[in-house]
């Protein structure tokens, strides 16, 4: 049985006493990598900011001279347009990280098109006549 894909909803970032947060529909994997592909499944666009270029050198001094894994004080910088949140601030090899998802409309008509078991062309950006996405799917709106 295929997996359920469900809309995935911001939510409050709580942030722990080193400074992470992770939603929790952020799917288990064995490594730290970001899985791009679950994301565009859901019709997400994802952008990543790296502590290293994000942080005040300030914070990143401290971060790196100290070795304590901190990062409470960084407030990761929104990518540019409208609908980002936060979906994980997380430590990596590399230093902390936070990861940023957006709804992309022609990523979630596609992804609706195909929970309907329509084609989807992607010719218009937007769904087409033949998927007729916006008739049959409740989260569309044309």
């Amino acid at each position: 049985m295929p997996e359920e894909i469900v809309l995935i909803q911001p939510l409050p970032v709580e942030r722990d006493e080193t400074g992470c947060w992770t939603h929790p529909a952020w799917p288990s994997t064995d490594d730290e990598l970001i899985p791009y592909a679950w994301f565009t499944d859901r019709g997400l666009e994802v952008r990543e900011r790296n502590f290293e270029d994000d942080a005040p050198d300030e914070l990143q001094a401290a971060w790196f001279a100290s070795g304590i894994a901190d990062c409470t004080a960084w407030a990761p910088t929104r990518p540019a347009g409208d609908g980002w949140f936060i979906f994980s601030i997380h430590d990596t090899e590399d230093g902390p990280v936070c990861v940023w998802v957006r709804y992309v409309p022609s990523l979630q008509r596609e992804v609706d098109a195909v929970a309907v078991g329509k084609e989807f062309c992607g010719a218009c950006g937007d769904g087409c006549g033949s998927c007729q996405v916006a008739e049959e799917s409740a989260l569309v709106t044309p």
